[in-house]
């Protein structure tokens, strides 16, 4: 049984399902859920501020580490659009993102999963055991003005 996890904040993202998202009945493919993932990862990094240009800056890299991904019911092509809500549960030391994604417009959870990602020099390839000052600060920001806490 699925139980939502703590998490600091969540965003949602919606995407289309294009044909090529799904396999020979028309069901969205398994593999293309972790596409969905880290779509939806991507969607609110930059939601709060610290998307993959500030990520340059920093000279960090966030290789996924881990993954997961249960399947509970099917997204078919012709339900147009899927929505995908994304938690942050942590990011001290490590990231950690647990997703839920559900045909748009509906409430029936159709799969569920979590990344986990550590942050890494990108020129030597070190492990940094800190999360960046500036992922920090982003996070920080986006609760104080969205009244997280």
């Amino acid at each position: 049984m699925y139980r939502r996890p703590k998490y600091r904040f969540k965003t949602e993202s919606v995407f289309k399902i294009s044909f090529h998202d799904t396999d020979a009945m028309g069901v969205v493919w398994h593999g293309n859920y972790i596409k969905f993932f880290e779509l939806a990862r991507e969607d609110m990094l930059n939601e709060i501020g610290y998307g993959y240009e500030d990520m340059q800056k920093d000279n960090v890299v966030f290789p996924i580490v881990e993954c997961d991904c249960k399947f509970r019911n099917y997204i078919r092509v012709t339900d147009k659009r899927l929505r995908v809500v994304t938690m942050l549960t942590e990011f001290e030391g490590k990231v950690e993102m647990h997703y839920e994604v559900y045909a748009d417009g509906s409430d029936k959870l159709c799969a569920y999963g979590y990344t986990k990602q550590v942050a890494m020099n990108v020129k030597t390839m070190e492990l940094y055991f800190e999360t960046p000052k500036s992922l920090l600060a982003a996070v920080n920001k986006f609760e104080s003005e969205h009244g997280i806490k």
